[in-house]
């Protein structure tokens, strides 16, 4: 308590990794305010506000207070929440249609997932098994792990692709396999792949009360799936010939994209006739990923769009590779193919080559709950899942949600996929609908009193431009500007 002001505060003593979700200690390391925006309240004037736009505004039930959110929906529009993505149906129109990230908003909404600059130790040590691993596993041989982290193929004429499995020391599921690492014992690493491996959620490390509820209650974070997913790696090439894939994995369907090396041809393609492209005909673009070189990779699967980026630039293909998925779209399992338990997958049957530094990523993932949803639950527990035609809140409880993302062999079994709902948001003229970034804390849209989820244009202050002070690490003198956090705001 602040005797001056007799304002409350909390002091920051636990974080929790991001990557491995494992509860730290930070003690007595200081905590800081946030960031300083730069505000333009005048960009409205001259141009109407854009979808995915930062806005700031008064709270309409708070008017002295200002807040900063993603703008989602247009004036006269209706906002359908479904599946982590945002459906909008303009004005006359009968449907809803998904509303597509630009390209920049893609990248800056993507969260984290894994990086292999970022190993534990601890459990490497123990002999937790690595998230990358050899598939299928007689293609094992054909890759080796370099002791600075990257990876090298030396194919043996076979397919073979080095494939991602989320797979947590401590999921909620099983006892924590931190224990053992912590006391030097040693891991069964085939029993720990089998146990902690699981569906990749909408897990975000930065929830203000996130700590307290994770130590009492492991699954109470991340209990949706997310499907959107994005791969990076940088990859040495070190053949003349032979083709390099990239291979995203959402309900079963392989998104893949395949980089013939020779002549730097880019093809996108899936595995499943089902899955309807929006262009008629062989989606294709030329690149620079010719021959021996070291090549930035990124391939993107979002709002049922595939992107591919080589050296930080977008590829234009000979058409936009949209498509049309079968709903409900749920995660696929077999043993013959993992599909969702191996959701990325880096892969070739002939090219030389090292991978120097592999990411996972996620997309946003917007929950679709709002007040008129909730039938008294607690306001920090937004979640997707509900069971139509009961009274009240009747949702899964975290346990048996947490068994089925952590079961594959459940999935095509379970109901838990279908009792997602949507959430339905209708806006009149001169009304706003904003979303924050972080969806499963954010007093937002959803959240406002029910005939008043909308933000008026009036209220509207302006858009958010610039971090122009970002807190300072005081060094080499106190206040000395952070000049590395300071960045324009996508």
């Amino acid at each position: 308590m602040d005797r001056t002001t007799n304002r409350q505060f909390q002091n920051v003593v636990e974080a929790i990794d991001p990557l491995y979700h494992r509860l730290t200690e930070i003690g007595d390391n200081p905590s800081y305010s946030g960031d300083r925006i730069l505000v333009s309240k005048f960009a409205y004037d001259f141009a109407a506000p854009a979808r995915w736009d930062v806005i700031v505004f008064k709270y309409p039930i708070e008017p002295q207070t200002n807040y900063i959110k993603r703008l989602i929906g247009l004036p006269g529009e209706t906002v359908r929440i479904f599946h982590g993505d945002i459906y909008i149906q303009k004005p006359g129109e009968t449907g809803f249609s998904i509303a597509r990230k630009p390209p920049a908003k893609q990248l800056t909404l993507n969260r984290l997932v894994y990086d292999t600059n970022y190993p534990c130790p601890i459990l490497e040590k123990a002999g937790f098994p690595d998230r990358l691993e050899a598939h299928p596993a007689e293609t094992r041989a054909d890759w080796v792990k370099e002791e600075n982290g990257a990876w090298t193929c030396q194919p043996s004429g076979k397919p073979t692709w080095l494939r991602y499995r989320h797979v947590l020391a401590d999921n909620g599921r099983t006892f924590s396999y931190w224990a053992l690492a912590e006391h030097n014992d040693p891991i069964d690493t085939e029993k720990a792949r089998q146990e902690c491996s699981q569906l990749i959620t909408d897990f975000s490390a930065y929830n203000t009360d996130t700590v307290t509820r994770y130590r009492n209650h492991r699954t109470s974070s991340g209990l949706h799936w997310v499907g959107d997913l994005m791969l990076e790696c940088t990859a040495t090439v070190k053949s003349q010939q032979g083709i390099l894939s990239l291979d995203l994995v959402e309900g079963g369907t392989h998104f893949r994209c395949d980089i013939d090396v020779a002549t730097g041809k880019a093809t996108i393609d899936t595995n499943k006739p089902s899955v309807t492209f929006d262009h008629e005909g062989a989606i294709e673009a030329d690149t620079s990923v010719r021959g021996p070189g070291t090549y930035s990779l990124r391939f993107a699967n979002t709002d049922d769009e595939l992107r591919l980026w080589v050296n930080d630039s977008l590829v234009k293909f000979n058409a936009l590779a949209t498509y049309r998925p079968n709903q409900p779209v749920s995660p696929k399992w077999s043993p013959e193919d993992p599909g969702d338990l191996l959701p990325v997958g880096i892969g070739t049957d002939s090219v030389q080559m090292t991978l120097d530094r592999v990411r996972v990523l996620r997309d946003v993932y917007y929950i679709a709950d709002g007040r008129q949803y909730r039938h008294g639950r607690e306001a920090s527990t937004l979640m997707d899942y509900e069971v139509a035609g009961h009274p009240g809140w009747n949702a899964p409880p975290d346990d048996q949600i947490m068994e089925t993302l952590t079961n594959p062999e459940t999935w095509a079994k379970t109901d838990i996929f279908n009792k997602r709902r949507e959430a339905i948001f209708t806006l009149e003229e001169g009304q706003y609908f904003p979303l924050g970034d972080n969806s499963a804390e954010s007093q937002d849209g959803r959240l406002f009193p029910v005939g008043q989820q909308f933000v008026p244009e009036h209220m509207l202050i302006g858009k958010a431009l610039f971090v122009y002070w970002p807190h300072s690490k005081n060094t080499p003198v106190p206040f000395f500007p952070n000049f590395s956090r300071m960045k324009f705001i996508q």
